[in-house]
């Protein structure tokens, strides 16, 4: 593990281009087109540019040539590479990055430019390339030497979707075992990674809500929390990863462990948390547990102290956690080199400190690591007695008194006679979870897990059970009842959720009035309706002129309204409602859908990819907005009622102008039987037909005319009635594509469901909603065990 160098840096502009390093096999080919499509950036090989400079390919010049001038023109090529496209790219380097002129080069590089290194294990390198044991020794032996000349890292962990290199016809079906397509995990952690990395949309995000999880971090919402993972659990398997999808807002994993190899584990441990959970990632060292050979002097165990933070800081997570006790200078340099991380500068008074929460140390120490610039300060005190718990509400007030911007504060009691406090700290307090099996106690681990925070407060009047509804003319089998009981129950809160006995809008006025109403689900053939009646709404719903979710806008006793981020803060407090704040999470389900099954062939372009949306009621102007806003700038609507896709299609022509740029991205298609217009096949389907028959909209039997079907790479199908789930639609697709072979993915009604379900239970809430669980639930409340099992792909 290289010594720390004063010279790394990871502020870098924005438009500077991404290096990818790393051995044969990491996977750079890949994850460079994944980065160039979600950067929209020129991607730039190194075997292209080659034989683009001198005409030949590697191998050609090699034969001509001979091994010592191929070693020297390739290194002119690669350092010519990155001279040349110094902004707006993604760049793969090959084996030049492990000779040692091109090394220094990259590390010269890295001082203005991101530089990754791209690590995996040696396994699957070793299979994709069919190396024997010693060639994969050798190739794996320079491997660690890319830690030195680049700045950030990524571990390219295994995709679990990758079941096969080629997905076979049953391999396509979203209820088939086998359904994926190869990188498809990959391809979602690496956007975040490089989005972050880069500082691309900071600020900018799709929602632009205060309402929304993605758009405020977890310091800035009310009782959130962090589940507590040991490294050490991770490496004696005691975690049950899975499972650690819900329960936090983040995830601190505790280094508490260290050797040469710890990196590259860290590295590993870090992907396999993003992967699994898709929450922040806090990085934090147990100090105490690093100290294990004795005759370490001081300098010794900040030098380790000093090596691991730096590799935490290589691995571009959320948060670093960093001893506000280590000299001033290296926490400067820190905070200097983080990137887009945040510090928390963290201080444990120890009972031996003799210090109260009342002492002048505790606000000094808060006040020390707001001077560094630390982000976020952690102050934590291990409890002796109960008593210890009453104070912190005093320390934090007169924190919060401060004149001025400063850090967000968390502060809490350490170990069981401490739990109080970690009950009432509002900010990413550190929790357990019933998915890690500890081997043995450690005092000073959380001890509660946030279901019981959660309940605790709901216990202690803190906060207010609230009862959400779901309204619609067709919503006796709405799924939305289990799925959010479930969830509530799952997360400790004691709200409810049902159909009313008169799911009218009638009763909508009474049930919006009530000081307990939390919110409503609003489905067919109200979306439009109810967008009228609103006080306020996102500039989504805004957009799509049609509305599936309204929350209370309540106010105080002198009917003034709270801001909408103070609205945010307080969805589980019941009081006077004076209006109705209106939410699309359709978009976000469907975008959601089209993101995670269509295929890297299929990537979005705004001149070639094309859409088809079937249906014009409010569903379907969700689907044209999610493809909108993925990109697509040319999307056919048909509807039997043509005057109603002509209403949509000028709505949203009406909207592009002045958002997007471009005077018309929405074309009415007049009837069944023409021909395909003169644009690209869609390689985007989304059929919005109710299963029920509304007004002027037939029920859900629509079949594709077979000329519209003309789209070479096939593309994803997604079907959004689910009562019956196989519609003639999915039937007609699925014999289709057996017949042609074309590569299409089918989307039946159940994903889209589970999918706007979950968005819209974290808007309602602010809490993460519990993926799994949801779904699982949809599962239940549509097909029998058996079927469920072969869908989830469980043997017998």
């Amino acid at each position: 593990m290289p010594h720390r160098d004063a010279n790394v840096h990871r502020k870098v502009d924005p438009e500077a281009s991404l290096v990818l390093i790393g051995i044969r096999g990491c996977g750079k080919r890949s994850l460079g087109f994944i980065a160039a499509t979600a950067l929209k950036r020129r991607f730039i090989t190194e075997d292209h540019y080659f034989k683009e400079v001198t005409g030949l390919s590697r191998h050609e010049y090699l034969k001509q040539y001979g091994s010592q001038e191929f070693q020297q023109r390739d290194i002119e090529v690669l350092k010519l590479m990155l001279d040349n496209h110094r902004s707006r790219c993604v760049i793969e380097c090959g084996l030049g990055s492990l000779t040692r002129p091109v090394q220094e080069y990259l590390r010269q590089y890295s001082l203005t430019n991101p530089v990754v290194y791209i690590a995996r294990d040696m396994g699957p390198i070793q299979k994709l390339l069919g190396l024997d044991d010693q060639a994969a020794k050798l190739l794996g032996e320079g491997d660690p030497l890319h830690r030195n000349c680049s700045n950030f890292e990524y571990y390219n962990t295994e995709d679990r979707s990758s079941f096969a290199a080629q997905p076979d016809e049953e391999a396509q079906d979203r209820r088939s075992v086998g359904y994926s397509f190869k990188l498809k995990e990959a391809k979602e952690d690496f956007t975040r990674f490089v989005r972050f990395v880069t500082g691309t949309d900071v600020g900018h995000s799709s929602y632009d809500s205060p309402f929304v999880l993605l758009e405020t971090p977890p310091e800035l919402r009310s009782y959130t929390y962090a589940i507590f993972v040991r490294s050490s659990d991770l490496i004696d398997n005691r975690v049950k990863l899975l499972e650690l999808e819900s329960g936090g807002d983040a995830i601190e994993l505790c280094v508490d462990c260290w050797s040469p190899e710890m990196a590259m584990t860290v590295s590993n441990q870090v992907s396999v948390l993003r992967r699994n959970t898709h929450a922040p990632i806090i990085l934090s060292v147990d100090s105490h547990a690093l100290r294990v050979t004795g005759n370490q002097c001081s300098e010794q165990r900040r030098n380790l102290y000093s090596q691991i933070v730096e590799h935490c800081l290589r691995l571009a997570v959320e948060y670093l956690v960093v001893d506000l006790d280590q000299d001033h200078a290296f926490i400067d340099e820190v905070i200097r080199n983080r990137g887009m991380t945040k510090i928390i500068g963290q201080r444990i008074f120890e009972p031996s400190s003799g210090v109260a929460w009342d002492n002048e140390e505790c606000l000094s120490a808060y006040l020390n690591a707001a001077g560094l610039g630390c982000q976020l300060v952690r102050i934590l005190r291990v409890a002796t007695e109960r008593e210890d718990n009453t104070a912190i509400a005093k320390f934090t007030n007169k924190i919060e008194m401060l004149p001025g911007d400063h850090p967000p504060i968390i502060a809490f009691n350490i170990g069981s006679l401490g739990r109080t406090s970690q009950v009432f700290n509002s900010i990413l307090t550190s929790v357990s979870h019933s998915a890690i099996d500890r081997r043995s106690r450690n005092e000073r681990d959380p001890q509660i897990l946030a279901r019981d925070a959660v309940q605790a407060l709901f216990q202690s009047y803190v906060l207010d059970p609230l009862q959400f509804y779901i309204l619609g003319g067709s919503v006796a089998y709405s799924l939305s009842p289990a799925m959010y009981n479930a969830a509530f129950n799952h997360c400790g809160m004691d709200h409810t959720y049902s159909i009313p006995e008169k799911p009218t809008l009638a009763a909508l006025d009474q049930l919006g009035r009530d000081p307990n109403f939390g919110g409503a689900s609003i489905v067919q053939p109200w979306r439009v309706q109810v967008f009228q009646k609103l006080a306020a709404k996102s500039r989504h719903a805004e957009a799509i002129g049609a509305i599936n979710t309204i929350m209370p806008l309540r106010g105080q006793s002198d009917g003034i309204m709270f801001p909408l981020q103070e609205q945010a803060s307080r969805r589980h407090l019941a009081g006077p409602v004076l209006g109705w704040y209106g939410e699309n999470t359709d978009w976000v389900g469907i975008m959601t859908c089209i993101n995670r099954n269509l295929s890297p062939r299929n990537a979005i372009s705004p001149s070639r990819t094309t859409g088809l949306v079937i249906g014009a009621g409010g569903m379907g102007r969700a689907a044209i907005y999610a493809m909108l806003r993925l990109g697509c700038r040319k999307i056919f609507i048909y509807n039997r009622t043509l005057s109603r896709a002509e209403r949509v299609a000028r709505h949203f022509n009406s909207w592009a102008a002045s958002q997007v740029g471009s005077t018309e991205v929405v074309y009415v298609l007049q009837s069944l039987h023409d021909d395909w217009p003169d644009a690209c096949p869609p390689c985007i389907i989304a059929s919005c037909v109710p299963a029920d028959p509304d007004g002027d909209e037939p029920p859900a039997n629509f079949e594709m005319p077979m000329q519209w079907l003309g789209s070479p790479t096939g593309g994803v199908v997604l079907e959004f009635a689910y009562k019956p789930l196989e519609t003639p639609l999915l039937r007609q697709m699925r014999l289709f594509r057996s017949e042609m072979g074309r590569p299409w993915v089918l989307v039946d009604g159940l994903d889209n469901v589970a999918e706007q379900a979950i968005a819209q239970f974290e808007i309602l809430t602010g809490r993460k909603a519990p993926r799994r669980l949801m779904t699982m639930e949809a599962l239940r409340n549509s097909f029998d065990e058996k079927t469920i099992r072969a869908r989830l792909g469980i043997n017998e």
